[in-house]
């Protein structure tokens, strides 16, 4: 059994892209901390869309509320856990697979020996366009995609980010072990956290303010020149 995941809080420009991009997947499990718009309700639309609440917040600097990252995928593994998965597969709500991986995501799924399946990651400004300094490092870059449950991997909380761990105490890096296999072109899921200018503002605004990334950066300043998306990163 194939269980895509996927935390939310007030997606509901994206959820519905999300849930239409992983109906290949047999159960869709969302762990929605609190939204206040219609994420849920365009989520619940969708089959094979489960919603659980995930109640815990932790304050940040500003007196603002968050999920805390680490625990809130850790509720979600737990979960796909209690529903028999086989495979796992993790992605926030502004990733998407690529035309080319929802097509074989089961063959390639099925087929492979390891226990990790890291996939081309490609990082998106706007719609049609991409930061080649970023997606591409003396070779395509890799983004963790899927992971069998049978692992045991674990997440450890480092807000605003997270870490892997095969012991729930120690990181592991996966480039490191002799368990994974790299997903290259056409085959990729795409990052599409910088739709708009003001998307953009928007998330500076709230990573500085709240102390989670003090000096965080506009994406134009460190991802280079974008360039036009080639063929085989469309949905």
């Amino acid at each position: 059994m194939i269980i895509a995941t996927v935390r939310t809080y007030n997606e509901e420009t994206r959820i519905e892209k999300y849930c239409e991009a992983y109906q290949f997947a047999d159960k869709i499990l969302i762990a929605d901390g609190g939204s206040t718009d219609h994420t849920v309700d365009i989520a619940l639309q969708y089959p094979k869309v489960q919603v659980r609440d995930y109640p815990v917040k932790v304050q940040l600097e500003n007196g603002a509320w968050r999920n805390p990252d680490g625990p809130h995928i850790q509720f979600l593994v737990d979960w796909a856990t209690e529903e028999g998965g086989d495979w796992i597969i993790h992605q926030d709500c502004d990733q998407r697979p690529n035309k080319y991986l929802k097509l074989d995501a089961r063959r390639i799924l099925t087929e492979t020996t390891k226990d990790f399946i890291q996939v081309t990651q490609i990082f998106l400004w706007g719609y049609d366009k991409y930061f080649k300094d970023l997606s591409f490092q003396g070779g395509w870059m890799q983004g963790l995609w899927a992971w069998r449950l049978s692992t045991g991997l674990k997440i450890i909380d480092k807000m605003p980010h997270y870490e892997f761990s095969l012991d729930g105490k120690t990181s592991v890096d996966i480039n490191k072990t002799n368990r994974y296999q790299n997903i290259l072109p056409p085959y990729c899921f795409m990052h599409f956290g910088w739709e708009t200018e003001e998307m953009v503002q928007k998330h500076i605004k709230y990573y500085t303010e709240t102390g989670l990334i003090p000096n965080m950066a506009h994406p134009l300043s460190f991802g280079g020149h974008p360039q036009p998306i080639l063929e085989w990163m469309i949905e």
